[in-house]
C-alpha cells in the first residue's frame, strides 16, 4: 500500500487532537519513524499507544508496522527523486511561458500519480459491477467536476448505457423522485461538499439508488454517505491550478473504470463502439 505521505496530508481536517499531535511529529521527523515503535512514538507524542494504532488504521493500515512499511516506501520514493526544484514552485505572475508550461504539466502529472498511489481497485471493481448491474445511471456533477460528468456520460452511451445527466438542480431532483432500487448514481465532486449536489444525492439514496461517489480522498459529506468510493488527490496551489488538475485527476478515474467495463464486456463494448464509430465515420470529410 503506497501514497502514505499522501494520506498524512489529506487527513488532516478530520484527525482528532491526539492523531494531530502524531501527524505534526510524523511530518517533522520523518527520517525518524523507521526506529520507532508504537511505545516510544506514543512517548514523543504525549499519547496513548492506542491513539498511534488507531492513527495507522485511520488511514487505511492494519497496524504501526505496515504503515512504517509504506511510509518508509514512499520515503525511498521522494529520495529517489529528480524533479528541478522550480517545478515545485507554485505559480507566480512573473513566470515565462515556458516555466508556467513546465508547472502545469508537472501539477497535471503529479495529480494523476498520486491518485493512482491512493486507488482502491476493490473499489473500481465494484463500481464497475455496480454500473454494468444497473438498470439506470444518474450522473452528478457541478463546476469542473460537471465537465468530467459530461464526459463520463459520452463514454457510458458508447457502451449502450441508460444514462442521465443534467447540471440544472430543478432537472436532478426530478430525476431523483425517479430513482429506485437498481439504479445507480455516480457523484463527481473533488471537495465533496458542493452543497446542491449533496442535497440531491440524499434523494436518490432515499430512493433506494445505489451510490457510487468520485471526491477527494480525505473524508467529506458526499463520500460518506457514498456505498462506493472512488477518490482522487491533488494539492493545494494558487491560480486555478488545482481546479485544473483535479479534472485531470478524475479523468483519469473515469478512463480507469471505462476501460474496466469494456474489459469486463468487450463483446457488448465492441458492438456498441463499433456502431457508434460506423455513425461518426459517415459525417467526416
Amino acid at each position: 500500500m503506497g501514497g502514505t505521505l499522501i494520506k498524512l496530508k489529506e487527513f488532516q481536517e478530520g484527525f482528532t487532537k491526539n492523531e494531530k499531535k502524531i501527524s505534526k511529529y510524523l511530518v517533522e521527523n520523518i527520517e525518524e519513524i523507521k526506529m520507532l515503535n508504537t511505545y516510544d512514538l506514543a512517548m514523543k507524542c504525549d499519547v496513548s499507544q492506542a491513539s498511534v494504532v488507531r492513527f495507522a488504521k485511520k488511514l487505511g493500515f492494519k497496524g504501526f508496522p505496515e504503515f512504517k512499511i509504506s511510509l518508509a516506501s514512499d520515503l525511498a520514493m521522494r529520495n529517489n527523486e529528480k524533479t528541478i526544484q522550480i517545478i515545485y514552485d507554485e505559480i507566480k505572475i512573473s513566470d515565462t511561458t515556458d516555466i508556467l508550461a513546465k508547472k502545469v504539466v508537472y501539477e497535471n502529472v503529479r495529480s494523476v500519480e498520486d491518485t493512482y498511489k491512493v486507488l482502491n481497485f476493490d473499489e473500481i471493481e465494484k463500481a464497475a459491477d455496480a454500473i454494468n448491474s444497473a438498470k439506470r445511471i444518474f450522473i452528478l456533477g457541478a463546476g469542473f467536476s460537471g465537465i468530467v460528468a459530461k464526459d463520463f456520460q459520452y463514454k457510458l452511451w458508447e457502451l449502450g448505457k441508460f444514462v442521465v445527466f443534467d447540471t440544472d438542480q430543478h432537472i436532478q431532483l426530478t430525476n431523483a423522485s425517479t430513482a429506485e432500487e437498481g439504479d445507480v448514481v455516480f457523484v463527481i465532486s473533488h471537495s465533496g461538499k458542493t452543497l446542491d449536489i449533496y442535497q440531491t444525492l440524499l434523494e436518490f439514496k432515499e430512493k433506494g439508488a445505489k451510490v457510487i461517489t468520485l471526491t477527494k480522498f480525505a473524508s467529506n459529506p458526499i463520500k460518506n454517505i457514498g456505498d462506493i468510493c472512488l477518490s482522487t488527490v491533488v494539492e493545494k496551489t494558487n491560480f486555478r491550478s488545482t481546479s485544473l488538475s483535479s479534472r485531470m485527476a478524475q479523468l483519469t478515474v473515469i478512463d480507469i473504470l471505462y476501460v474496466k467495463l469494456i474489459q469486463k464486456d468487450r463483446e457488448r463494448a465492441d458492438k456498441y463502439i463499433g456502431n457508434a464509430v460506423k455513425s461518426i465515420e459517415k459525417f467526416k470529410m
